[in-house]
C-alpha cells in the first residue's frame, strides 16, 4: 500500500494592489509568521507612538499647570502680603483712635476736675499769696483747652465732650474776665514795676506799677470785668480810676486826660473808660497801670496777657 506523501504548505498572507491607471493587479505574498510580526510590530508601534504622544501631552499640560500654579501661589502670596500690611495699618489706626479717645476722656477730665477744684476753692477767697498762682492757673487750663480741642477735631468726636465741659467752662471763662489779663491800652512799657529813678525827683523810688506809652486821646480799657469803686483825681495819679475785681483783686488807671465811667458802674473786660493823659504827676501821656491784690502793688505782668 502506498502512503501518500505529506505536502507541507505554506500559509502567505497575500496584499494586492490594483492600480486605476492599469489593468495591472500586483499581489504581495507575505507568509503567515512574517504577518503577525509585521501586525504586531505595527500595534507595538502605535502603543508606543500613542502612548508617548499622550503623555507628552500629559508632560505639557502638567508643565502649563505648574507654571499656571506658581503665577497663582505668587500672586497669592502678594495679595497676602498686602492683606497682612492692611490688617497692620488698620490695627494701627484703630490703636490711634483708640488713644485719641481715652486722651480726649482723660484731659476732659483732668479739665474738669482742675477748672471746678479751682474756682470752688478760689473764686470767694482770693488772697495775695494766689495772685501769681491763678495767671499760671489761666495759662494751664488754656494750654488744656487747646489740647482738647485740638484732640476732638482729630478725633472728629461729637459734641458730648463739649456739653459735658461747658458747665466748668463758664466757671472758667467767668474767673477770667475778672482776672486782670488784658492790657488796658496798646503801646510799649516805657516804665517797669520796681524800684526806679524817679524822673520828677531824680531819687530811686519804687514804681508800684507799669507806665505804657500811649499817645494822648488813646482809649483806656478795662483789663477785667468790675465794679468802680473811684473815678476822680487822686493826687499824684491825676484823673483815676480803681476798678474792684472781687477775689481781692483791684487795678488803678492813672494819668488819664478824660474820666468815662462813674463811681458805683459796674464795667466788662475790655470796655473803654477812660483816655490816655499827662495828668497828676507825669512828664508826657502815658497811662499808669497797678494790679493790687488786697490792697498791695504787684507787677502787672504777672497777670496780663502776653503780647
Amino acid at each position: 500500500m502506498r502512503k501518500r506523501s505529506k505536502v507541507k504548505r505554506d500559509k502567505y498572507l497575500s496584499i494586492m494592489f490594483v492600480p486605476h491607471s492599469t489593468n495591472e493587479i500586483k499581489t504581495f505574498k507575505i507568509s503567515s509568521w512574517r504577518s503577525k510580526l509585521y501586525i504586531f510590530t505595527a500595534i507595538v508601534l502605535a502603543l508606543v507612538i500613542g502612548f508617548t504622544s499622550y503623555l507628552g501631552n500629559i508632560i505639557h499640560t502638567n508643565n502649563k499647570l505648574k507654571i499656571a500654579l506658581d503665577e497663582a501661589n505668587s500672586k497669592n502670596e502678594e495679595q497676602a502680603r498686602l492683606l497682612a500690611e492692611n490688617a497692620e495699618q488698620i490695627a494701627a489706626l484703630l490703636e490711634k483712635e483708640r488713644q485719641y479717645a481715652e486722651n480726649i476722656s482723660e484731659f476732659s477730665e483732668k479739665y474738669k476736675q482742675m477748672t471746678e477744684n479751682y474756682l470752688d476753692s478760689n473764686m470767694e477767697s482770693l488772697t495775695a499769696s494766689r495772685g501769681s498762682n491763678s495767671r499760671s492757673f489761666i495759662d494751664d487750663a488754656s494750654e488744656l483747652r487747646e489740647i482738647l480741642e485740638k484732640l476732638r477735631k482729630i478725633n472728629n468726636s461729637d459734641d458730648s465732650i463739649a456739653n459735658k465741659l461747658s458747665e466748668s467752662e463758664k466757671k472758667l471763662q467767668s474767673y477770667i474776665e475778672t482776672f486782670p489779663t488784658l492790657w488796658p491800652a496798646d503801646g510799649p512799657i516805657s516804665s517797669s514795676f520796681g524800684y526806679r529813678t524817679d524822673p520828677i525827683y531824680s531819687s530811686e523810688r519804687k514804681h508800684e506799677g507799669i507806665d505804657i506809652a500811649a499817645s494822648y486821646g488813646a482809649d483806656i480799657r478795662a483789663s477785667a470785668t468790675g465794679k468802680v469803686i473811684f473815678s476822680g483825681t487822686n493826687g499824684n495819679y491825676g484823673k483815676c480810676i480803681i476798678i474792684n475785681h472781687n477775689n481781692g483783686i483791684t487795678t488803678l488807671y492813672g494819668h488819664a486826660s478824660s474820666l468815662l465811667v462813674k463811681e458805683g458802674q459796674t464795667v466788662k473786660k475790655g470796655d473803654v473808660i477812660a483816655k490816655v493823659g499827662s495828668t497828676g504827676k507825669s512828664t508826657g501821656p502815658h497811662l499808669h497801670f497797678e494790679v493790687r491784690i488786697n490792697g498791695t502793688p504787684d507787677d502787672p505782668l504777672k497777670y496780663l496777657d502776653k503780647k
